[in-house]
């Protein structure tokens, strides 16, 4: 089991933790947390509290203005109009081709064949 952690946004397809776990990563689903209509800012603190990166579509979680502690997130941009197969395949090909720490403390902005990764800053509290 990888040592990334994943919280699933409600704007994903439900199918994308599947994905997730056939990869060996624990991944949670807010819908499956009875927080499918939660806030943006009560997702990142669960998130916050149980150590896990977001998935998501919503730009929103890309603020680290709004929510300084920020657990990181993984933001597709994709069309609209993207299937869940083609979801779940351009997450799966981003998962293999980068190390975890890529991933942690950091804003993930995944793109049609590409991504941009803005660090985070730690705190040591």
């Amino acid at each position: 089991m990888h040592e990334l952690k994943f919280l699933l946004d409600a704007d994903m397809p439900r199918s994308s933790a599947d994905i997730l776990r056939a990869l060996d990563f624990d991944v949670k689903d807010v819908r499956d947390l009875g927080m499918r209509y939660a806030k943006d800012s009560e997702i990142i603190a669960y998130a916050q509290r149980t150590g896990r990166v977001v998935i998501t579509r919503d730009l929103d979680f890309g603020s680290i203005l709004r929510y300084p502690d920020h657990p990181g997130a993984i933001i597709l941009r994709l069309p609209f109009e993207y299937t869940a197969k083609e979801l779940n395949e351009v997450l799966k090909d981003f998962l293999g081709s980068v190390n975890e720490n890529t991933i942690q403390n950091a804003i993930i902005i995944l793109e049609l064949g590409r991504y941009r990764r803005r660090p985070l800053n730690v705190s040591t509290k």
